[in-house]
């Protein structure tokens, strides 16, 4: 359950958490990725691009 009001004490917490409990998809993949049976596909996502789009001034 997502807390009402996230904090960074709690953001913190969650990410520790979850780093010693990670979910069973995102354990199985890691697990994958390291005996090199998995390969991510490349990221062909334009971050950059879409940022510039979102704010064709230059300010955020």
């Amino acid at each position: 359950m997502l807390e009402a009001e996230l904090t960074f004490p709690r953001l913190f917490a969650r990410q520790a958490y979850w780093r010693e409990f990670p979910p069973p998809p995102m354990l199985m993949r890691a697990i994958a990725v390291g005996l090199g049976v998995y390969k991510p596909a490349a990221n062909t996502t334009d971050a950059m691009g879409t940022l510039k789009a979102m704010f064709p001034g230059g300010k955020i």
